[in-house]
């Protein structure tokens, strides 16, 4: 279920994948807050998530995320509360569980961070709609600088009207094709200033004549559309990765475009692989048939939450601990937020699989996906469900049936690798390191070390040493200016000639 647009995806049962068996990207996901998309769990003995605001605590998590050897920490983000549920603009169930509000900016603890760490990457969530796209130039140019490399943008259109009352001057967020049309926009600003105002050889730095940067090698963009206009040039000079590695989240139909036409890393999930396969394949082949990219240049991660004990029994009764700790009423106004619905209309104990609203009724269908055969749901079975595992996808059962399960995401599924978020912090990271990575190791879906130690994000995520560069093919790729392109006046030419035939792509109709 795409809850989002309304509408059902078609389950139709695919067969595995034949494809060589090779290292997953693995990411711990976490956000700038108390709780990530748990409701409330920081009140669990031993938790850590209230010093989510000290240096320390992200100190200690990049050294864990290191020593375990992830890919990356993924700090997601949002730009207000969820005020939806018995609303309008009633932030007090978030505020009380500290689900995802208060929080702070996610950037800010990155620099320390990269200092405590040497080939960690860190994936940071930037919404199109918090800053002007010359000012986000500046600001993922500076952590590219100032992590060696190992930083990447993930792109998000935003979905809260919280956010927008406070970032659009009042106005609401704009229909969703819209919103991602102008992200769209928004995100060839940022790619035509970092990869096309300066020649990646613009930076002489040389005593002897005096002259840092060529300013014949450095040009301004003039970049005009419909909602920007950007003379450029960047006020950076070219970084260690040209662009930060460039993922996206979004499931819906346009996110899947977005996905297709600028994402190295995809976020997805489907509450099954099944589902998952039809998403992960929409992708690919958007990103081939209209943009002729290689298939297996985008790698799907999934959102899982991993719940793993010696038995199936304990696992479940972990995670009934966990949701006794849980506040029922801020998962419900969480579930407001995301699919912009009030569920404090339904009573109490109506089974929300039987009612007529249709949205309503898929959405409490697509968050109990895992339980729904124990039927009915209820507004307190909806909400202590999603109290801790959020939006992911619920993988529980013992080490071999987790195992199992997570491999049946990546042979069935189409997933190259998954985000583990922590709802109990750091007793669900933990888990995941001590019982799953071993096992996922010794069936040789992870690496022992890092294929280029000390190396950029986009090197380790493709595996190859010197591969710190967007890769030919993707449609960024052709808006960076190598001294093979010539001057200013023959880049011009290439460059519009390149944006003309991005335009004709984005065009063209997708076979059935």
């Amino acid at each position: 279920m795409d809850v989002r647009e309304g509408r059902v995806l078609p389950i139709v049962k695919k067969p595995r994948l034949v494809r060589p068996k090779k290292p997953l990207v693995l990411n711990l996901f976490t956000q700038g807050c108390v709780n990530t998309q748990s409701a409330g769990l920081w009140t669990l003995p031993g938790d850590v998530a209230t010093n989510y605001n000290t240096l320390d605590y992200w100190i200690n998590l990049a050294k864990k995320a290191e020593a375990a050897k992830f890919n990356a920490i993924f700090i997601a983000d949002v730009l207000g509360p969820y005020d939806v549920y018995k609303g309008p603009k009633n932030y007090s169930f978030g505020a009380r569980a500290a689900t995802q509000f208060p929080g702070i900016d996610p950037a800010i603890p990155i620099s320390a961070m990269a200092s405590v760490t040497k080939s960690l990457g860190f994936g940071i969530t930037f919404s199109t709609i918090s800053e002007h796209p010359y000012l986000l130039a500046r600001k993922l140019a500076t952590l590219d600088f100032m992590t060696s490399g190992r930083v990447g943008w993930n792109i998000v259109s935003s979905y809260l009207e919280s956010a927008s009352r406070n970032l659009l001057n009042g106005e609401p967020l704009p229909e969703k094709t819209v919103r991602y049309a102008k992200t769209d926009e928004y995100v060839q600003v940022v790619v035509e200033l970092l990869l096309s105002s300066f020649r990646t050889d613009a930076v002489k730095a040389d005593p002897k004549t005096k002259i840092y940067a060529d300013p014949d090698l450095i040009r301004t963009i003039d970049f005009e559309g419909q909602w920007y206009k950007v003379p450029g040039p960047s006020y950076t000079s070219p970084t260690p990765q040209g662009i930060p590695v460039l993922f996206h989240a979004g499931t819906s139909p346009s996110g899947i475009e977005t996905a297709a036409k600028w994402g190295e890393c995809a976020f997805s999930n489907g509450n099954s692989p099944t589902i998952l396969r039809y998403k992960s394949d929409k992708i690919h082949d958007i990103a081939s048939q209209r943009y002729g990219r290689d298939r297996d240049s985008i790698k799907i991660l999934v959102l899982v939450v991993v719940i793993v004990a010696e038995t199936e029994e304990k696992a479940w009764e972990k995670f009934n601990r966990y949701a006794e700790y849980t506040d029922h009423e801020a998962a419900l106004a969480m579930i407001g937020g995301w699919m912009n619905t009030d569920l404090s209309k339904y009573d109490d104990d109506v089974d929300l699989l039987k009612i007529d609203n249709v949205k309503d009724r898929e959405i409490a269908k697509h968050f109990c996906a895992d339980i729904i055969g124990d039927g009915p749901i209820t507004k307190k079975t909806l909400a202590r469900h999603v109290s801790v595992k959020g939006s992911s996808d619920l993988v529980i059962g013992n080490v071999e049936q987790v195992v199992q399960r997570l491999v049946d995401y990546v042979e069935v599924g189409g997933a190259d690798g998954f985000n583990f978020a922590g709802p109990a912090n750091p007793e669900t990271y933990d888990d995941v390191i001590d019982l799953v990575l071993p096992e996922l190791k010794k069936r040789g879906y992870m690496w022992e070390d890092y294929p280029v130690p000390g190396g950029t994000l986009r090197e380790n995520l493709t595996g190859e040493k010197g591969h710190t560069h967007i890769q030919e093919g993707h449609p960024a790729f052709g808006y960076t200016w190598t001294p093979k392109l010539g001057d200013k006046d023959e880049f011009k030419k290439h460059l519009d000639h390149h944006k003309e035939e991005l335009a004709r792509a984005q065009a063209k109709p997708l076979e059935s």
